[in-house]
């Protein structure tokens, strides 16, 4: 039996399989038992008519049509059965490990509020109202037959998943990520990104990471393009920026909330990246504002 390698095998030449996420309509006219799937995204199956099983190695899973189904990249097997008219349909988000470790490391907070589960290759949902209603808006975008814009397709798979999170945490705090680098990185990001504001030396975030020096130094730089110093330095002065453009905030205050310990080197330091003294940037945007 043919290995059907997805998204790529049922992509048009104009769609990029590299994307991180991709969102298409899938109909078969056709029952088919068992086949072989290598999936190099993860998946969101939203069914509309018919049936679907997924088997793993330790795993099984069937869906029906008042269900979706979230899936993991990695080899299964899949049945589908025809609906009582005859078709099987769905609107299928594929989308990467990194789109995956970002919403995690964007909703941090969300996602502490959700238990440690046994990590699991596939979840189903009940479909509710949401739900129904989220399928039939994709449904409409996609009858335009224009490909979907990176940021409309970024957009309406976040608004899925941050739903789930809200409705389902610990069952969506349950989903596998099987790419063990990808894991890794992961819990990387969300120790880094937690503490752009605390003041914490790059050891001490090794340390946190259950890494070396040298270790950690390394993927972080595979992560981020840059040295851990330089990186934690502008994502401290961005931020410092962020809060100097809002009216209550004050020089002498924000230096802390970056996580710098006195002033005079947080000032020195903004000045080096953005040419002013804080006090001056702060002056410069709110009498822009008004």
């Amino acid at each position: 039996m043919k290995v059907i390698n997805l998204p790529q095998d049922l992509l048009p030449g104009k769609t990029d399989p590299d994307s991180d996420v991709i969102i298409k309509r899938y109909t078969s006219g056709t029952n088919t038992v068992k086949n072989k799937i290598i999936l190099h995204k993860n998946m969101i199956n939203l069914l509309i008519e018919g049936q679907k099983t997924i088997a793993y190695t330790d795993n099984k899973t069937t869906v029906h049509e008042d269900e979706i189904l979230l899936l993991s990249c990695g080899n299964c097997l899949t049945t589908e059965v025809l609906s009582g008219e005859g078709k099987f349909h769905s609107i299928i988000i594929y989308f990467s490990n990194k789109l995956m470790a970002d919403f995690y490391v964007k909703y941090a907070k969300l996602i502490s509020r959700a238990g440690k589960q046994k990590g699991l290759p596939s979840l189903t949902f009940k479909k509710d109202t949401f739900i129904r209603n989220y399928i039939s808006s994709l449904d409409l975008l996609l009858q335009s037959g224009n490909e979907l814009s990176v940021e409309l397709r970024l957009l309406k798979t976040e608004e899925l998943m941050v739903y789930l999170f809200e409705t389902n945490p610990d069952a969506i705090a349950s989903f596998r990520l099987n790419n063990t680098s990808d894991s890794k990185d992961l819990a990387l990001r969300q120790v880094v990104e937690t503490n752009i504001a605390n003041h914490i030396t790059v050891e001490e975030l090794a340390f946190l990471c259950n890494a070396s020096l040298s270790t950690f130094q390394r993927r972080f730089n595979n992560i981020y393009g840059l040295s851990p110093q330089k990186w934690l330095l502008e994502q401290k002065l961005q931020l410092a920026a962020r809060l100097l453009q809002q009216p209550g905030e004050k020089p002498s205050d924000v230096y802390q909330k970056v996580g710098y310990e006195n002033h005079s080197s947080f000032s020195k330091s903004f000045k080096q990246q953005f040419g002013i003294s804080p006090k001056d940037y702060q002056e410069q945007n709110l009498t822009a504002r008004q």
